[in-house]
Order: C-alpha cells, then structure tokens, then sequence
C-alpha cells in the first residue's frame, strides 16, 4: 500500500516534533490533525507526506529522520478514507477535545465517533473556567488552562442564566423564568428540572437584574455514579435558612432534606448524603433515596476560627475529606466600593476525616492530587493523569462569595500551592466579573 501521498494541517504554528517518528508517539500538545496524519501514514505505508504550517527546519528534521516519507503538497479525499483505519486512530486518542476535533472533520469521521462512544468512558479532559457574560448574549467563552485559550460556544440556553459546574459534563442553570435546567455545553442538551417557584423561601426578584441571584441558591452540585449510568441527581443549597433539596431530570419537586439549616457544601459519598454547616458540623443523612430523608449530627469540625471561613466536602482518594478556605478583606487590591465585593482568599486548609474515630489529620500536601473549588461541585483529579496540564498539590479556586448583594463578584480566583502556601494567577480578564453567575469549572464531555 506504499506510495500514496497525505497531507497533514496542523491547525497551529507549532515547531514541536515527534518524540518517535514514524507517527506511533507525539507529544500532548500536537494538534489531533498531526496524530491523524502521522499514524495513517504509518499504518497504510503512505511515502509521501506533507505537514502544512511547520517551519523549514522542522520539515528538514522530519525529512532527515525518514528519508523514505517525501514531502509533497498532494492532498487525498480525508472523507474516504476507510472506517477501520479511523478507528484505529480514534483510539489513540485519550482527550475529549482530540475526539471532538477529530469528529469535525467531515461527517464520515463524526459518524466514527457517534459509533465508537464506547471509547468515551476512558478519554479525558481537564475542566475549563465557564467564564461571564451578558445577560442578552447567547454566545459563552470558556477558558481552556490545558491550552491556555478560550473559545466561544454558541449557547443561547444559557442566556441571562446563573451557572454552576460539575466534573461530569453537566451546568446547572437558573434563569429569569425561574427555571432551572442542566445543560450539557458542548451538545447543548438540556434536561428540565423543577422549577424555582415550587419554593416558598426562595429569595429571587426576577424584576432586579442586579441582585446577586448567588443569595437565592447558594450552591449547586450534580452527582453521578459510574456503575449505574441512570444516576444523576442534582443537590441545592437555597433559600434564607440555606437549606438542602434535591431532585432528579423530570421531576416535578424539589425535595428539601430534614434538619438541613445552614448548610454550606453537600457531597453524596459511599451513598450517602454529607453535609457540612457554619455551626460547626458535619452532618449525615443514611438514605438520601428513603420517604423522609433527613440529616443527624455526624461529626465536629476541626479546631478552624468560625467566621472568616467557606467549607467544601470533597472526595479525594476514596476518603472524605474538608477543604477550608479563609478570607481576608485586608488583602485585596480592589478598593471596598458599590460595585466589588472586597473578600480576598489568603490561606486554604485540607483536612482528612476518619469515618471510624471522627478525627480529623490536617494534610501538609495534596500529593498528586488537585482539587476544584469555587460554585461548582467540588472535585478532585490526579495531576498525574494530566500530564503538562495539571499541577499537582494545587487548590484550582474561584470566587464563590454568596452574599455581595448585587456587586459584582468573580475576581477571587487564582491557584493556590498547598504545600508552599503560594498563589499563582488562574486567568485575568474583562469577563471574570457578574453580579449574577461568576466563573465556574465544568469538565466538558461530549456525550
């Protein structure tokens, strides 16, 4: 099958190489045209290539490590290439965006990834930051910290909405209407959930744009299980009393969960419901799925200062664990006015919980692991599995300040070193800033 010609688009101006030629390993940051191109040319024994927008240099050093591929300007019908050969190269790749770039080739190349979705549960993708917008624009930006870029998604479902992110595909959205909606931002499927206005305590005045809608629903989580598909519930905290509810795409109600006052991070682990409260407490519910779920006294909070602190309950290693994150009105470089919140995060804390003693062990470091925090399901991710992207040992937080009243809210964000006790910029731009929906992280999945 030697002999025929390929014409590869990298899509950018990169001078990067091949780690092994002959198309079997590049690195990450090749776009998916170049592992394209470079494996059907290994597996079909193609001579004659051509990688449109490299430099001289890097076609010479390709040319000179291959002397049998020659470089030519031919290009072949991409849409005809066989299905087997496209499957072949759709499991090589291992990241969302690769197989979403992959499948917006042509429509034979799509209809190999619509075939293959199989493939889906072991690709990956590192969160972007949902970043803020309009109340009348349909388009959102995103910024990929993988690529260090944002791109632009059509997306008018998500117009004049207040958004919270997940690890698992999936935006809550909140809008004017009162009505609330998960919302898949790459697919732009949507799946109703009821609506605010079944809540008598619900704090919302569709009528002033300029309350912080954050007041009315302080949190958002959306949970899922791998070994069962059809699980997917979505937790709020809401309301004056800041209590918890929950419900599930096509149910009519919310349903509020007993003893739930106060209530500042839920997370559902080892099938059960966790919450922690401003009290000063952990508390448990055993059956979140039984007639009457309610919450009991479970575990004290670590010895932290009541006060100055937001809690997040998070997963990390298959252990429970508190993230403390304490703020500073001191630190900030906004001047307190009518129009910035003036809370700036100075110091996180982690700490890990015995399920058997109750005892809390304050972590010195995360280890390979990240996590994400801000108004978004708090998640954690092995920096190890993200090679180049990912830093371990960091705290990837936004501004989740819930009671700014109508000023605007989103500057408190950055990525904080555990261990180091160092911040580093997250992302700094003119659309960072919202009175109603501040930046979130969703893990983007295209199905």
């Amino acid at each position: 099958m030697g002999g025929g010609s390929f014409c590869v688009s990298s899509g950018r101006q990169e001078n990067r190489m091949l780690n092994k030629y002959g198309g079997k390993k590049v690195k990450r940051k090749e776009s998916v045209a170049i592992v394209v191109g470079l494996t059907l040319a290994a597996e079909m024994g193609w001579s004659n290539i051509w990688v449109e927008g490299y430099s001289e240099a890097a076609v010479a050093s390709l040319r000179n490590n291959n002397p049998h591929w020659k470089m030519s300007m031919l290009l072949p019908n991409w849409s005809e290439l066989p299905e087997e050969l496209l499957l072949i190269i759709a499991e090589k790749l291992s990241f969302y965006q690769d197989f979403l770039r992959f499948g917006a080739v042509c429509h034979p190349w799509k209809s190999v990834t619509l075939n293959h979705k199989r493939h889906i549960q072991f690709l990956k993708s590192f969160p972007w930051l949902l970043l803020t917008a309009g109340e009348e624009e349909d388009q959102r930006y995103f910024f990929i910290p993988s690529e260090n870029r944002v791109c632009r998604l059509n997306l008018p479902e998500a117009r004049g909405c207040h958004c919270w992110g997940s690890p698992n595909g999936w935006l809550v959205t909140l809008g004017f209407d009162q009505q609330f909606h998960l919302l898949n931002p790459l697919t732009r499927k949507r799946l109703p959930l009821p609506p605010l206005s079944t809540f008598k305590d619900r704090n919302f005045t569709a009528s002033k744009p300029g309350t912080n809608r954050m007041f009315c629903v302080r949190k958002a989580s959306v949970f899922t299980d791998d070994e069962n598909p059809q699980f997917l519930v979505v937790y709020l905290i809401i309301g004056e009393f800041q209590k918890c509810a929950f419900a599930r795409p096509g149910d009519t109600t919310w349903t509020v969960v007993g003893k739930s006052d106060l209530l500042i991070d839920v997370i559902n682990f080892n099938g059960k419901l966790y919450t922690v409260e401003n009290g000063g407490e952990i508390r448990v519910c055993d059956d979140p799925n039984g007639p009457h779920p309610t919450l009991i006294h479970f575990a004290a909070l670590p010895n932290v200062v009541m006060g100055t602190e937001r809690f997040y309950l998070v997963e990390l290693g298959g252990e429970l664990h508190l993230v403390v994150r304490t703020s500073d009105r001191t630190q900030t470089k906004i001047p307190p006015n009518e129009f910035h919140h003036y809370e700036k995060t100075s110091y996180f804390e982690v700490f890990k919980l015995d399920l058997f003693t109750l005892k809390w062990d304050e972590l010195e470091t995360l280890g390979d692991y990240a996590l994400f925090v801000g108004s978004n399901t708090t998640f954690a991710l092995k920096a190890s599995h993200y090679p180049d992207q990912c830093k371990a040992g960091c705290i990837y937080f936004t501004d989740d300040y819930d009671e700014a009243y109508g000023k605007l809210v989103g500057d408190d964000m950055g990525i904080y070193n555990l261990e180091a006790d160092t911040f580093e910029l997250l992302y700094k731009g003119d659309d960072i800033l919202s009175r109603f929906s501040p930046p979130v992280w969703i893990t983007p999945k295209p199905f």
